[in-house]
């Protein structure tokens, strides 16, 4: 008995360990576009901007959890002006929204 208890201690400690719940899926979404913008495929990344905002809105609980109204409305925000730039082929803004992006997503899920 007193092996099972141990067990599920370390089990819960390890797990609660854990530093990365969540953000990762975004920070490979973003690395995705970029790699987009290098290859100048503009349509993909329209697409890829879209399935980031729909990213958003399926962990947007998370975020609501997590961050502040500031900080999750900033990033939906950053999202829709990424898609704008990316279907006018503007290079310079689609980097700085994805920067912006970034550092949302680090502030969310930094503790």
């Amino acid at each position: 008995m007193r092996k099972m208890i141990g067990f599920i201690c370390l089990f819960v400690l390890l797990v609660g360990c854990e530093n990365n719940f969540g953000g990762q899926a975004f920070y490979d979404q973003i690395k995705e576009i970029e790699s987009r913008v290098e290859a100048e495929d503009w349509e993909d990344v329209v697409v890829k901007a879209e399935e980031l905002k729909e990213l958003y809105k399926q962990d947007k609980w998370k975020l609501q959890l997590l961050g502040d109204e500031d900080e999750y409305e900033g990033l939906y925000e950053a999202i829709n002006k990424l898609i704008t730039a990316g279907k006018g082929k503007d290079e310079a803004n689609v980097r700085m929204e994805l920067s912006g992006i970034h550092t949302r997503i680090e502030d969310i899920y930094s503790l």
